[in-house]
């Protein structure tokens, strides 16, 4: 297997969802505006956002190690190039 195989093989074997600030922002837009948010609803707000910022930070992580890596030649070009 080449290098650039394993991240789409990686990423093919992943579980399909929707993002969950989205579907938190779905059932906002299709209320009335004078309704208030219930405690639920806060807290799964809270949650997503939680969510967000941890996925955040795990991509900001990746992009300081990606460049911290030194550049290396391959004999090839990967799929896409």
């Amino acid at each position: 297997m080449r290098g650039d195989d394993l991240p789409v093989k990686l990423l093919r074997a992943e579980d399909e969802r929707v993002n969950p600030a989205i579907i938190l922002a779905e059932g906002l837009m299709q209320r009335d505006a004078e309704r208030l948010l219930t405690v639920e609803e806060v807290s799964e707000a809270e949650t997503v956002l939680a969510i967000g910022t941890q996925e955040i930070e795990t991509v900001e992580f990746h992009r300081k190690a990606f460049l911290k890596t030194p550049a290396s030649a391959i004999d090839y070009v990967p799929l896409g190039f």
